[in-house]
């Protein structure tokens, strides 16, 4: 088995360690998710057709936010931030193992292990609430889907790991007031809780100029059919010029960081 095999061995079992935590964060995520898809279909009475989109597509887009939520937006890399302000790094430099590939294969056991959890979940969800789902337009929007789902897991990835590279200048707090803060305005504008193109059209054009809309967003427009094929390939180009942007700064920030990394707390 390869090194990093074994990381990703080892990233599944330590999902179950801390039951308790894990159990908490599934909770958080169904009372999100129920938070917000009660509060679209109270919506929904009143205006059954908010910015063009019927009830089943904003109930679908719904649903699946929370799912694909639960899953891309799930990360062990944010750990990273701790090794850095704790002086933890340390132990990674020296040893013969890419630092980003432990992490990585640490994350993929993660939202694996997330995955599973949240299919039956949302499956029970859907059991009771019977929502009305659509599914995609034809064959090609559902591999194109499936494409994007993976670009926007490997784009949250590093962006991630490019703010927790924050802390080797801002160790204040091992780094939990600037994630906070970035991380509170990437999910308003990866469109987590309404489709984004429902804000006003200058922000709606804002938006999509940042990688956030690409983690979600528009994966789901895709989903729903509301691209073009023109729009959804420009769609998938963008998101892989955003992917190599964010590979780069992350690469960048972390050899930048290193020149200045004290190793506090060792």
């Amino acid at each position: 088995m390869s090194k990093y095999a074994q990381v990703f061995s080892i990233g599944w079992s330590s999902g179950f360690v801390y039951r308790l935590n894990f159990l908490m964060w599934r909770v958080r995520n169904v009372v999100q998710f129920l938070t917000i898809y009660l509060l679209w279909a109270a919506i929904l009475r009143h205006n059954p057709s908010p910015a063009g989109y019927s009830a089943s597509e904003l109930l679908t887009y719904i649903l699946l936010a929370s799912l694909i939520r639960a899953v891309v937006f799930s990360s062990r890399s944010l750990e990273v931030q701790a090794d850095i302000g704790q002086g933890n790094l340390n132990h990674y430099l020296i040893k013969p193992i890419s630092y980003f590939g432990y992490w990585f294969s640490r994350d993929m056991a993660d939202k694996l292990l997330n995955l599973g959890f949240a299919v039956v979940e949302f499956g029970l969800l859907f059991f009771f609430l019977k929502p009305p789902l659509v599914l995609p337009p034809s064959a090609f929007y559902a591999f194109a889907f499936g494409g994007a789902l993976i670009l926007a897991t490997l784009l949250y990835f590093f962006f991630s790991l490019i703010v927790s590279a924050t802390v080797f200048w801002i160790p204040e707090g091992s780094g939990w007031p600037q994630r906070f803060l970035i991380f509170v305005l990437m999910d308003f504008f990866a469109g987590g809780m309404f489709p984004l193109d429902m804000l006003p059209a200058p922000l709606y054009q804002f938006a999509l100029k940042l990688p956030f809309a690409y983690m979600l967003s528009v994966p789901l427009q895709i989903y729903l059919g509301r691209l073009s094929l023109t729009a959804t390939v420009a769609g998938l180009i963008i998101m892989f010029g955003w992917l190599f942007a964010l590979m780069f700064l992350a690469h960048f920030a972390f050899r930048r960081g290193l020149r200045v990394y004290g190793a506090f707390g060792h």
